[in-house]
Order: C-alpha cells, then sequence, then structure tokens
C-alpha cells in the first residue's frame, strides 16, 4: 500500500493555499499514479469513465435554464411578488429575503448564485430599513443553501450519478427538507423580529399590479414544476427535463417578457460553458482519486472500521453528518460527494438505511458546509456583496445555523420526512 498520508496532506496544502479544486485533486492524483507505478495513460481512462455517463449531461442544461431565467430579469419579479406576500409584517422585508430564495431556488439551484442575485437586491434594502448589515448578509447566505436542495439540483445530479441513486427519486426526496429548512429559517427570522423590534416593510405596489405579480411568479415556480413533474411522471429522463427546462427558459425571457436579447444569451452560454467545465474536471479528477482510495484499500478499510464500531443507522448518519460539516468547508461540495458518496452510501444500505433518506442526509449537510466558517463559500459571497468583514457575518449567522441542525436531526431521526414523496410518486 503506497503510503497515503503525504499525498493527502499535499491535497489539503494546495486547497487551503486557494489552487483550484480541479488542479489540486488532478496533481495530487497524478503524483500517486507516478509513485505507485502506475501508466499515466490510466489518468485518462479514469477521467473518461468517471465522466462517461448520459445523466450528467443534465448539469450543462441545468446551468444553462437557470442562467437564462436569471438573465430574464426574473429575479426583480420574483422579489416584489415575495415583498408583496410576507413584507407587511414584521420583518417583513427579511421574511421576503428567505420566501424570495425558496422561488429562486427552483430556478438556479446554485447557493452562490442566490446570494449574487438576491443579496444585491435585499442586503441594501434591509440597510435602508434599519436592518444590522452582517444581520442582512448572514440571513441572505444561510437561506442561500436552500438552493442546491430544491430541484433542480447539480449535486443531486453528481450524487445520484457516483451512487446510482435514481435522480428522479432523490429530487423528489429532497422536496421537503429543502421546504423544512427555508420554513425553520423564517421562524428564527419571526422570532428575532419580535425580540429585535424589526420594521415591517410597506411594498411599492399598485393593487392593480397584483395579477401580474402572481402571474410572474407562477411563471417563475412552472419550471421546477416542468422538471420534477417530467421526471416523476416518466415523462423525461433528467437530462431531458433540463433541455426542456432550457427551451422553457427562452420561450419565458425571448417570447413572453422580450428580456433575454442575443447578448444576454451569449453571456448565458458562456457562463454555463465556463461552470460545466470546472465541474467536469473536478468530476473527472476527483474519479482517479476515488479510484485510487478504492484500489489501495481505503474505502474498504474504512468501511470495516465503522461496521465494527457497531454503529446504529441514527448514530452512523451522526457521524457521517459531523464529518461531512468538516468536509463541506474546505473541500468543493461536488468533489466531497464524487470522493465520499460511494463508499458511506455503501456502508449505509449495509445498515438498513433508505437510499433516499440517506442521499438527502448527504447532500442537505455538505451544504452546511457553504455557512460555516472559515471557509464556507456563501460567507464570502456575502462578504463580498455587502462588503463586511466575514467574521462579523458569521457571528450572525449562529441563530440560522441552529435551525439548519435541527432539521437535519429531523431528517436522521423521521425518515418520512425524505421518503414519503419519493414512496408516493412510485418510487
Amino acid at each position: 500500500m503506497i503510503e497515503l498520508v503525504p499525498l493527502l496532506a499535499i491535497l489539503l496544502a494546495l486547497i487551503f493555499l486557494r489552487v483550484d479544486i480541479a488542479f489540486a485533486i488532478a496533481t495530487v492524483s497524478y503524483l500517486w499514479l507516478f509513485v505507485a507505478g502506475e501508466s499515466m495513460t490510466t489518468g485518462v481512462t479514469r477521467i473518461f469513465s468517471g465522466l462517461n455517463s448520459f445523466v450528467l449531461l443534465a448539469i450543462p442544461f441545468f446551468l444553462l435554464a437557470g442562467e437564462l431565467m436569471n438573465n430574464s430579469e426574473i429575479t426583480d419579479r420574483i422579489v416584489r411578488f415575495a415583498n408583496y406576500t410576507i413584507g407587511r409584517i414584521r420583518g417583513g422585508l427579511a421574511q421576503a429575503n428567505v420566501l424570495a430564495s425558496l422561488f429562486f431556488a427552483g430556478i438556479t439551484g446554485a447557493a452562490v448564485a442566490d446570494v449574487a442575485a438576491l443579496g444585491s437586491v435585499f442586503i441594501p434594502a434591509m440597510s435602508d430599513e434599519g436592518y444590522d448589515t452582517d444581520f442582512s448578509s448572514a440571513l441572505t447566505a444561510a437561506s442561500s443553501i436552500v438552493g442546491p436542495i430544491i430541484p433542480p439540483s447539480i449535486i443531486i445530479v453528481i450524487y445520484g450519478s457516483v451512487t446510482n441513486t435514481s435522480i428522479g427519486a432523490l429530487f423528489a426526496a429532497a422536496v421537503i427538507p429543502g421546504l423544512l429548512l427555508g420554513g425553520a429559517l423564517m421562524v428564527i427570522t419571526g422570532v428575532l423580529s419580535v425580540q429585535r423590534d424589526f420594521p415591517s416593510h410597506s411594498p411599492d405596489v399598485e393593487r392593480s399590479e397584483v395579477p401580474s405579480l402572481v402571474f410572474d411568479s407562477l411563471v417563475a415556480l412552472t419550471m421546477p414544476a416542468i422538471i420534477l413533474g417530467g421526471i416523476l411522471g416518466g415523462i423525461f429522463t433528467p437530462t431531458e427535463a433540463a433541455a426542456v427546462a432550457c427551451v422553457y427558459a427562452l420561450l419565458i425571457g425571448g417570447v413572453l417578457y422580450r428580456t433575454l436579447t442575443g447578448d444576454k444569451i451569449i453571456d448565458s452560454l458562456s457562463v454555463t460553458l465556463e461552470r460545466s467545465t470546472q465541474l467536469y474536471a473536478i468530476i473527472g479528477f476527483a474519479s482517479i482519486l476515488s479510484w485510487m482510495l478504492a484500489k489501495e484499500g481505503i474505502t474498504r478499510e474504512l468501511g470495516a472500521a465503522l461496521v465494527e464500531m457497531g454503529l446504529s443507522p441514527a448514530a452512523y448518519m451522526l457521524v457521517v453528518g459531523l464529518v461531512l460539516l468538516f468536509v463541506g468547508t474546505w473541500l468543493e461540495i461536488g468533489a466531497a460527494a464524487i470522493i465520499l458518496a460511494p463508499t458511506l452510501a455503501t456502508i449505509a444500505e449495509t445498515l438498513g438505511i433508505p437510499a433516499y433518506q440517506f442521499g438527502i442526509m448527504f447532500i442537505v449537510t455538505l451544504n452546511f458546509g457553504l455557512i460555516t466558517p472559515p471557509l464556507g463559500i456563501c460567507l464570502f459571497a456575502a462578504s463580498s456583496v455587502s462588503n463586511r468583514p466575514v467574521w462579523g457575518i458569521s457571528k450572525k449567522v449562529v441563530p440560522f445555523y441552529v435551525a439548519d441542525i435541527a432539521v437535519l436531526l429531523a431528517i436522521i431521526y423521521l425518515p418520512e420526512i425524505t421518503m414519503a414523496f419519493p414512496r408516493a410518486t412510485g418510487f
């Protein structure tokens, strides 16, 4: 067995030096191939094997659909609807922030995109109404993690691909936990609003505008309904559903609203190409690392050690949750899923844990890393938007983090939260 500690130390060092995660993994993987005396062509073979999956074609389509909808200026319409429906209560603008994230989650499925799009609107608006800017930034970051959970979700596609789990079933299983996360954040916001005497919000909306606001919100929510309904109804595969979502976004932006110009379409394609390339590079190189760990027997030994501990299903998920909370703070969640999910999901299966329950627990916990100091990427995104220091935002995110952990514990101890919807839809 090749000594892996130095190689993994190099990987950690490269990550903390802010080397792009794909190149950090590639460097370590090819170093291992060299030390182990493996042919360099083995790396190419493993990369191709990791990417040779039809379902992974859904990634660029989902990314493109989200970019097209975002460039169709649907964000402003969602914000106005959220303000109108819930803004009048105490702390209404803060509540509207969370509600808008729930709507936005069904469009982009990306946490950082949520922070960038909604944060640029809500953080200044909340500051103008007297909210603490650190609190506004923390709320925006905390609510953004709903994005990668509620379908469509890139991380669910990756997880389903590497563990051979039905992506449609995972989409169904993620709906209730995603809504619970949003609801928990709204409860915490409501409590803080009373304690801190947050103001109510008077949205600048004429009564005559209400029908158009309702229509716009339905237009936005139709896209995730098409995706989820089409997959669960057996009409589309996940990849086909993603392609249909792109066509829908083009029709909405280019025909209905006429806000999607040629330049915006080109910009959407450019961003999609860049982000897809980054994700595919991570997936490909992480496939070498995953194979390397399996070949060296690390995954087998880890599995045996965990089984020998005699953990109950709930205790096993708690241990995995603690590991993922740490890993998610510094490792890109797609790479973490590729490296860890196959082994951990196999062990979960031997313990009798339902595949969809474990999968959603895995995905939800990894996303918590996005708002966990010191390296939570959404904290840095919120800091960039608000021009506030990360540590100040981190302190204000604590109450929301507690709410997130409560939902995670519910997922672990109440399997029906993740199993009810997939079972009802035939999975």
